[in-house]
């Protein structure tokens, strides 16, 4: 309600202002308006009541009471005349712009909050570690980086250095390279597996370059000590002591043959007065009994260089004429196959002997020492038959020596002949009495 004014006239009683009753109707009206602003209506409160934040509420009597507006911490209050100024302490409080020290504060990110700076700003004001950032490059120390929840990318332009030990199974890493010149140092890389796509094979490295590695596809020749330039059908690769390394060449025996022997000896010397063999001891110059048709190996590598190893068909001193040329086979240390009179004079290797089926007893004998020499008795195959067919004029016919009439029958078409009257024996010689008829069967059976 706006204040009601009691209206007294022009002039005192000239009867233009307000009547008793109006005038007393106005000053009710008022006195209500400030009984109902300062009290209940009825009585005035006479006080004025202050809350503050925790609804604590001060009572203050309105009637000469002094209320006091302190500062508080931080909060500075100041009244000049009628006017009270309210201020901060800008050393203790923090502003928009003001610098300040924060200690034992929290400040949460999460309501709203944000902390403002360049990355180098926050990283020089953090003092017991450093920051990485994903942009700029950083060195990792001492860091664990888990593959499981974490991906590594760009890895083909890093720089990893250090140890892997991954015992995992089912690892997988990329190794290829477009062509050799496309492999890294390989010292500096040691140990590395490396594949070439260019060329599809694999390599390793050392020190003294990149090893090509092995597959089952590669050729034989791709093997260092191996040499197959000139190769042709039929050939065998040969060791070469002397070059280190295997070269084709011709083998006319078969590798075979060789070791399908009856009895290997191998074979020794004592000073230069006699041989040893093998299985005979310490015998100087021995007996050694073959056969015919069977095939006796001499392993010379004891003769080291020396005693060059003969056999022929005299006893006694060396005969270069007299050398045997057939049944003899001899390879060397190097794989070289000579046969013949050329396998004779040997002090390496081995000498094979496939004593033939009419040979008889023989010799060996050192080319250097005659005085290391001796006998090779060859028993001879004994035929437990043997046949001919007459012809009405031949009455001589060839048997196995040492034979006597005693010692075989003697059938012509089935007719067992008489010893003595009949035929006789001579050496190798059957000598019928009569020669046998044309087309006669004749059978000689050895008892």
């Amino acid at each position: 309600m706006t204040k009601q004014v009691i209206s007294r006239g022009t002039n005192a009683n000239d009867g233009t202002g307000d009547n008793l009753r109006d005038g007393a109707n106005k000053i009710n009206l008022n006195f209500n308006e400030i009984y109902t602003a300062l009290g209940n209506g009825t009585t005035l409160d006479g006080t004025i009541k202050i809350a503050d934040d925790s609804s604590t509420v001060a009572t203050i009597s309105a009637n000469g009471e002094t209320l006091k507006i302190l500062g508080g911490t931080a909060i500075n209050s100041v009244l000049s005349g009628n006017t009270l100024t309210i201020s901060a302490d800008a050393s203790s409080l923090l502003t928009a712009t003001g610098a300040a020290t924060l200690t034992n504060k929290t400040i949460n990110l999460s309501n709203n909050n944000t902390l403002s700076a360049t990355f180098a700003e926050i990283n020089t004001a953090i003092s017991d570690a450093t920051l990485v950032d994903t942009a700029a490059s950083q060195t990792l120390t001492n860091k664990t980086i888990s593959g499981a929840d974490n991906t590594i990318t760009n890895i083909p332009s890093a720089n990893v250095t250090g140890v892997f030990d991954n015992t995992s199974s089912g690892s997988k890493i990329r190794f290829n390279f477009a062509g050799t010149g496309a492999f890294p140092n390989e010292t500096t890389y040691e140990g590395m597996f490396a594949y070439d796509t260019t060329g599809n094979e694999a390599y390793v490295a050392d020190t003294g370059g990149w090893t090509k590695l092995i597959n089952e596809n590669a050729s034989v020749g791709a093997l260092s000590n191996v040499n197959i330039v000139g190769v042709a059908d039929g050939q065998a690769l040969i060791w070469s002591s002397a070059q280190g390394r295997f070269n084709p060449g011709n083998v006319s025996v078969s590798t075979a043959t060789y070791e399908d022997t009856a009895v290997r000896l191998a074979v020794t010397y004592n000073l230069s007065s006699s041989y040893r063999f093998g299985h005979y001891g310490a015998t100087d110059n021995p007996t050694i009994y073959a056969k015919q048709g069977q095939t006796i190996a001499f392993d010379l590598t004891g003769l080291s260089g020396s005693h060059p190893f003969v056999i022929q068909s005299t006893s006694g001193n060396y005969v270069s004429g007299n050398r045997l040329t057939t049944g003899l086979t001899h390879v060397a240390t190097d794989g070289t196959v000579t046969t013949g009179v050329n396998a004779q004079n040997k002090t390496s290797g081995v000498l094979y002997f496939e004593v033939p089926s009419d040979q008889l007893t023989c010799y060996y004998v050192c080319a250097s020492h005659n005085a290391m020499n001796g006998t090779v008795y060859i028993r001879q195959k004994i035929p437990s038959v043997q046949k001919y067919t007459g012809n009405g004029s031949t009455t001589a016919y060839t048997i196995t020596a040492g034979k006597v009439v005693d010692d075989l029958l003697v059938y012509v078409n089935g007719i067992c002949m008489v010893p003595t009257d009949d035929y006789t024996i001579s050496g190798t010689t059957l000598t019928f009495v009569t020669a046998p008829a044309n087309s006669a069967e004749i059978t000689i059976r050895y008892l």
